[in-house]
């Protein structure tokens, strides 16, 4: 009898143990477990970007904190539910993706390839697959206190399952705490990246030499903020989309980065072999320019771009995008009156393709027609239309709408100018913050070179304003009312100058043969578009429309030094007289003139001319 009483005790104890083990190894998988970290997160600092507001996905007009969550899910991880950002250290809050948490901000989430769009834009549970969607950005409204040295945080995530998982946020570019070498106390390296798209520069080719190839450069802007430091390397690697890698290291298999001051563009950093030593004190901001692999242009690629730092630091950050795509959709437009100043310009024809004769991007099989504008707004704003009509002659409307009897009006920025603004349906909402430039390409009804009609342009903003400017006809880039064999003809492409001041070059003089006097010249940027041409001839009028400065003067004229970018400071014309330099695509030209009292006054008004071998000009005002 004791030994069934036995038998029985040790069953019972054997059963409960295998009970408790089983238990303890399937607590992690229970709603009340707490998973160990399955992902990293970062702090990439406070932005320029307005996504969400203090309690919803509202702007309120204040600046962003923004971080990146990267997922490192198990195979059979669950649906996630909630994301939280708890700050541990220095701003006491609590931010959270549902959004009905009292006493909690609101966290917007954003997929990273697509930072513009919110996908919890009404708050509530989130049902995101992070087996799909690895890579995440989170936007909390900044109250003044997030970008703080001394604010720590941690991300919590919440799955469908009742898991849940906590891991801390490291600093963009701070050492991890586990890094050897890692220093106590370190400022943090805060960056942030955008793709401008396709530039009017030639700096690099997709070789590992410093030299252009005669082709427009994709172009990223790149601000690093560290304290003392020194950047030794600079990666840009894609992220998904199109393989695509450049970097500065010498000797490397990647195609090169040509980097410049975003102050002075043109001038590169690199030394001879594509290397780099760039100082930062506190902050710099630096363009990018690398040969196209046509990922850029294609617009369907994301990138990073990571920097190496003479202490053996490394920091990156994601690329945003400058697009329609990445500019915030507003959910109440911005109230206030706005100040405003705009110049339209009808700049000739392009090569390009993208509107017709109907609403919308819709391509016509014709060359499209194209304007300038050059707009101020302050305070920040949005453009959410752009419109030009005919103010007398021919009744014709072109606009970003999408109404009948319009035809198509597309926006690029001019640094960009392969890269539309419009969303699908033609319409528009470009966040703008003081100066830009933008081309507007519009289907050409067969007259706009001859017709002496006036036009009309309309810029209306967010705040329900609008504003209006008669479009200026310059000399050259239309016909007039002259006999038609007393006149050149136009070309069909685009020209823009403007004027940079006497920044550093002494290659000319007051007369009509190129050398040096001793003085500061002064220094004019043009950028053409054409297809196929041979360049023969550049020259500046005065108000008075005469011949001040000329690539090949007679006297009273001056000679003007023009240079092929990237090689500014080598003349294509060093020995005066007619030229036969060959311009196919876009291409930036630096030109040189010697003071005669018109470069130093603000109030004069100047006109560069192109002349072609084949007798067709190219005209546009002086950007001053």
């Amino acid at each position: 009898m004791e030994g069934r009483l036995l038998l029985v005790v040790t069953f019972v104890i054997r059963f409960y143990t295998i009970l408790l083990v089983g238990i303890l190894l399937c607590l992690p998988m229970s709603g009340l477990a707490q998973l160990a970290p399955r992902g990293e997160a970062l702090f990439l600092g406070v932005k320029k970007s307005d996504r969400v507001g203090k309690t919803s996905a509202i702007q309120d007009g204040k600046p962003d904190a923004v971080f990146s969550l990267t997922l490192n899910p198990r195979p059979s991880e669950a649906r996630i539910s909630e994301i939280e950002i708890q700050a541990v250290a220095g701003a006491a809050a609590t931010w959270n993706s549902h959004g009905k948490s009292p006493g909690a901000g609101f966290v917007g989430v954003a997929r990273a390839k697509n930072p513009a769009q919110i996908v919890n834009p009404k708050g509530g549970e989130l049902n995101l697959n992070p087996l799909v969607d690895k890579s995440l950005l989170l936007f909390v409204t900044d109250d003044g206190s997030l970008g703080q040295s001394d604010a720590r945080f941690q991300v919590k995530v919440s799955h469908k399952d009742g898991s849940t998982w906590t891991t801390p946020v490291t600093a963009a570019g701070a050492a991890s705490p586990a890094e050897p070498g890692a220093k106590a106390g370190a400022y943090a390296v805060r960056m942030s990246a955008v793709l401008k798209g396709v530039s009017n520069y030639d700096a690099v080719g997709p070789s590992k030499n410093i030299a252009g190839d005669d082709k427009a450069d994709g172009l990223f802007a790149l601000t690093v903020e560290a304290k003392n430091k020194e950047i030794t390397a600079i990666e840009i690697r894609n992220v998904d989309g199109v393989a695509s890698v450049w970097d500065t290291v010498p000797g490397s298999n990647n195609a090169a980065v040509g980097v410049s001051l975003t102050s002075d563009p043109v001038r590169l950093l690199n030394n001879r072999d594509g290397s780099i030593a760039i100082q930062v004190k506190d902050r710099v901001e630096l363009n990018l320019y690398v040969a196209d692999n046509g990922s850029i242009e294609a617009g369907k690629t994301n990138y990073r771009i990571s920097v190496k730092f003479s202490d053996g630091g490394l920091s990156w950050c994601p690329v945003e995008k400058v697009s329609a795509a990445s500019a915030p959709k507003l959910e109440e437009p911005r109230v206030g009156a706005s100040n405003v100043n705009f110049l339209g310009t009808w700049l000739g024809f392009v090569s390009t393709d993208a509107v017709g004769p109907y609403p919308g991007l819709k391509p016509d099989g014709k060359a499209d027609a194209v304007f300038g504008l050059d707009i101020e707004v302050s305070p920040q704003s949005h453009i959410t239309a752009i419109e030009i009509n005919s103010v007398d002659g021919t009744p014709r409307k072109w606009g970003t709408g999408s109404e009948a009897g319009d035809w198509g009006l597309a926006v690029a920025y001019q640094n960009a100018p392969s890269s539309l603004l419009n969303k699908a349906d033609g319409s528009v909402m470009i966040p703008i913050d003081k100066r830009l430039q933008f081309f507007l390409y519009v289907a050409d009804p067969g007259d706009l070179a001859t017709t002496s009609q006036r036009f009309r342009m309309v810029v209306k903003l967010a705040d329900g304003s609008s504003y209006q400017q008669f479009v200026r006809r310059l000399a050259g880039t239309t016909a007039t009312v002259a006999p038609s064999g007393e006149e050149p003809a136009r070309a069909k492409g685009i020209i823009t100058c403007e004027f940079r001041g006497f920044i550093g070059a002494d290659l000319v003089n007051t007369s009509t043969r190129p050398g040096k006097d001793g003085y500061l010249d002064g220094t004019f940027i043009m950028k053409l578009q054409v297809d196929d041409k041979k360049l023969a001839k550049v020259e500046i009028k005065g108000s008075d429309a005469a011949v001040r400065w000329s690539s090949d003067p007679k006297a009273p004229q001056m000679f003007l030094g023009v240079a092929l970018y990237p090689k500014i400071y080598k003349l294509v014309n060093e020995r005066g007289g007619a030229m036969q330099v060959p311009i196919s695509g876009r291409r930036t030209l630096y030109l040189y003139g010697a003071d005669n009292g018109l470069l130093s006054d603000p109030k004069s008004i100047l006109t560069v001319v192109v002349t072609f071998t084949d007798k067709t000009t190219l005209a546009a005002e002086v950007i001053k």
